[in-house]
């Protein structure tokens, strides 16, 4: 026995069998009835139809006696996520009130016959609906104060046809019931039947326990119907109304991008909505109770647990960030919160609670600090140094030119540095509140790129070669594309200092043209290449770290996605790398 209701609790009498039932083995909890209900569980448990039964006798020891109890029940497969049957879920209704009542009437109804004054009187002051329809016509020829406020009608209906009082019932089954119990002499009994009934002009839903029991004559022929009702509307919209709210926090909670968590007063689970299963790949049976504390960081365990004991010793709110394990075995930033849900009473009964995934806030503000003190860095270094060779050229004014000329020509290195890094840093400013402006005209793709050779082969150090159609013109922003060419080559001779030779390849490409420069050099990891058009990532090789910002490759992907090409590599350890990218003609 998992569980059970509230309303399940009197079934189980006022001593003995509650709370112990809860864990229990069901043949040890209800010893005196299994052989009865045992062969229905398997018959669900090994996938077979769900059993409904109405008002079945099943003894029942409670109270200190075994009592003779009166059930309306049903028991219906719980289904795993695989399809497996987890279990028998056992909603049921002890009637025994019911079939009490019913037995009481029906003998009431015996000695009523005896006296039709003695008769009359009793049905005008039962606390139930009651009817007495002659022939096969239904004429109504008794009814009760009751019945007619349940119709909404009055007196002037008695010995009228019942489809002539009531014209809202066609079209609903009740007169064919009627009919099949009068010509059948069977009786007809149902519990929370809806009718829609016309009271004061306006049509509306009404729920009732209804019995229809045929009255014979000395012949044992029918000769009228009994009508038996019991209002249950105020009690059966209550219950819907509930559920109704229950599966719409259900379905809310199921809907929105967190995770929705409830626990008891003690801080032990109780719901997950799917967004939570979605994450996790977990099951409620992973993680009820404690167990979601599996889920949590080895490092923030200890951590999340501490706060959380606290929220429940104090009633405070719960809010921390932790890492959680998703269904793919990552971790992820996430920022939990709760809050005590407060009773009648006024006290604590459950906590509401949220995990919200705040990882990429978590990775942006890393890369921000990582930034931070990359571009400190980078930025204090040439500037230091500009600054020592400016204090020593000024000492050495009066040495010799070839020395001055060389402090002058290393300063306006470190100078160039600064403003390499300062324009990555404004162009991707630009790129990131959309202020980049193209300047296109036609040129021709191969002056462009030699003339951002010069300097390598000014200096004489790398060989480029050029392969490809040397006469291909594009429609594009030539500083812009110049710039992409440029780092492309700059990281070739950074990242691959030993490949002494660099390939420029150019050749038409669908519509357009395709530039690709290839290095020799150590290649890059499979792991890394997914990165390299990243924001503010920054590349090593083999434990080595370089200079920069990590924005050059960003800022040339931004580039060519504005002209509406393609950009990428194709890269291997040990067999160099080709940067590409193409442009639409």
């Amino acid at each position: 026995i998992q569980f059970y209701n509230d309303a399940y609790r009197p079934s189980l009498g006022d001593s003995g069998k509650h709370p112990a039932a809860l864990g229990q083995r069901g043949v040890d909890c209800w010893p005196e009835i299994w052989a009865v209900i045992k062969p229905l569980i398997d018959q669900v448990m090994g996938g077979g139809e769900a059993v409904y039964l109405e008002d079945q006798m099943i003894p029942i020891f409670r109270n200190g006696k075994l009592e003779d109890v009166y059930w309306t029940f049903c028991y219906s497969r719980v289904v795993e996520p695989d399809g497996s049957t987890g279990g028998v879920l056992v909603t049921c209704h002890e009637t025994t009130g019911e079939v009490d009542r019913k037995k009481k009437i029906e003998q009431m109804l015996a000695e009523l016959a005896q006296s039709e004054a003695r008769l009359s009187s009793l049905i005008g002051q039962a606390p139930v609906g009651i009817g007495m329809l002659k022939s096969r016509e239904l004429v109504i020829e008794t009814a009760n104060d009751k019945i007619l406020q349940f119709w909404g009608k009055d007196r002037r209906v008695i010995g009228t046809p019942l489809s002539l009082a009531l014209p809202e019932l066609e079209g609903q089954p009740f007169l064919a019931i009627l009919d099949e119990v009068f010509t059948s002499g069977k009786a007809y009994s149902s519990n929370e039947v809806g009718a829609f009934l016309e009271k004061n002009g306006e049509l509306d839903r009404y729920y009732f326990d209804i019995l229809y029991q045929p009255i014979a004559d000395s012949e044992g022929n029918t000769e009228g119907i009994l009508v038996l009702a019991t209002d249950l509307t105020a009690q059966v919209k209550s219950r819907q109304l509930i559920e109704e709210s229950a599966l719409q926090f259900r379905q809310m909670a199921d809907s929105i991008i967190q995770m929705v968590w409830v626990t008891d007063a003690k801080g032990m689970h109780e719901y997950y909505n799917q967004r939570w299963y979605d994450f996790t790949g977990s099951t409620y049976e992973d993680t009820k109770g404690e167990g979601w504390n599996q889920i949590f960081h080895p490092e923030d365990r200890a951590r999340a647990w501490k706060q959380w004991e606290h929220s429940l010793a104090t009633g405070e709110p719960y809010e921390i960030e932790y890492r959680l394990k998703n269904h793919q075995g990552e971790y992820v930033w996430v920022l939990g919160r709760a809050a005590p849900f407060y009773g009648s009473e006024g006290n604590i009964s459950k906590w509401f609670g949220t995990c919200t995934d705040i990882h990429q806030q978590k990775l942006l503000q890393q890369q921000k600090d990582d930034f931070i003190s990359i571009a400190s860095h980078e930025l204090k270094t040439p500037l230091t140094t500009l600054k020592m060779g400016m204090q020593l050229l000024d000492r050495m004014l009066g040495e010799q030119p070839e020395r001055v000329s060389g402090l002058i020509s290393r300063a306006h290195k470190n100078i160039d540095r600064v403003s390499t890094l300062i324009t990555d840093l404004l162009n991707a400013s630009k790129f990131n509140h959309g202020q980049l402006q193209l300047n296109k005209a036609r040129f021709v793709v191969s002056e462009l790129v030699g003339e951002s050779c010069e300097h390598i082969n000014l200096e004489g150090k790398y060989k480029v070669n050029f392969t490809g159609d040397m006469l291909l013109s594009v429609m594009a922003d030539g500083d812009r594309i110049a710039q992409v060419v440029t780092n492309f080559i700059a990281n070739a001779i950074k990242y691959a200092p030993g490949s002494m030779e660099i390939n420029i390849d150019i050749k038409r490409w669908d519509q357009g043209i395709r530039v690709s420069v290839n290095d020799h050099g150590p290649g890059i990891s499979a792991d890394k290449i997914p990165h390299l058009f990243d924001r503010y990532y920054r590349a090593d090789s083999s434990g080595s770290q370089y200079s920069g910002l990590g924005l050059g490759l960003y800022i040339c992907s931004e580039i060519i996605k504005k002209h509406e090409g393609e950009i990428g590599v194709e890269s291997a350890l040990g067999k160099g790398s080709s940067f590409w990218f193409t442009l639409p003609g």
